[in-house]
């Protein structure tokens, strides 16, 4: 019997990854791993793993199982199970754990605000309206503080904008409003946020938790030199994660 699962164990794995792609992509949570524009393909494929399973299934050949199970035993069993159990250890990790997003942990972890991920945002001229502004993502906000550290330039502009909680550096008093961009999938996604002033945060915000924020962009108090401009929250609500926590 053990014999005959490690002898399936590569169609096994393909049916099991193809069937969990397809049982994300069917519950929207496809996005949590690949940049959407990828989703279809990604689906497309693993209806094209199940099939050749399938047909390799259907018209795999008989073989000696005495000599087959002679011969592993000289040469292959102790490669055999080391692939088995690699193989089953990432199916488990994958059926197990449910889809989550990055933590701070990965952002603390990877450079925030990285020119190159900011650079590629439209920019947005004087004549913007007001409205368009409470419109704009983390990543656009924090696009205009690169490019504009200006305090007049922000006044009557309002943020009203959603992330995920994530450590501060500059002071105790500060926190990051953080989304991660994805360029591909999550491996290469990177970190950008937008610096919050609002002291003693700890006491009612938990880390890695999502909120939305409202107010706007002002300068920093003093003693907090290393960022010149803080948003000023007037409105923090908590939020559910979002049906696509990632910005594209």
């Amino acid at each position: 019997m053990w014999a005959k699962v490690l002898a399936s164990r590569g169609m096994l794995a393909v049916s099991i990854f193809a069937t969990v792609t397809l049982w994300l992509g069917f519950e929207g949570k496809l996005s949590s791993y690949i940049h959407p524009r990828y989703n279809l393909f990604t689906l497309a494929m693993a209806g094209v793993g199940l099939m050749l399973v399938v047909i390799a299934a259907a018209t795999r050949e008989t073989h000696n199982h005495d000599h087959d199970d002679q011969l592993r035993k000289r040469r292959y069993r102790v490669a055999d199970v080391l692939s088995a159990s690699v193989t089953t250890g990432l199916l488990l990790v994958l059926i197990i754990l449910p889809p989550a997003t990055l933590s701070s942990a990965t952002a603390e972890n990877r450079s925030s605000n990285d020119v190159a991920v900011l650079s590629s945002v439209e920019t947005f001229d004087d004549q913007a309206s007001l409205e368009l502004f409470e419109t704009l993502t983390v990543r656009d906000w924090a696009v205009l503080l690169m490019q504009n550290q200006n305090p007049s330039y922000y006044r009557g502009k309002q943020v009203n904008a959603i992330g995920m909680v994530t450590p501060s550096g500059t002071s105790d008093d500060v926190f990051n409003l953080t989304r991660f961009v994805i360029t591909c999938c999550a491996v290469d996604a990177r970190p950008v946020s937008i610096p919050v002033y609002q002291p003693g945060w700890q006491e009612s915000i938990s880390v890695n938790s999502w909120l939305r924020i409202e107010g706007g962009f002002a300068p920093s108090p003093e003693g907090i030199a290393a960022v010149p401009l803080l948003l000023v929250p007037v409105k923090i609500s908590q939020e559910e994660v979002p049906r696509d926590p990632y910005l594209f």
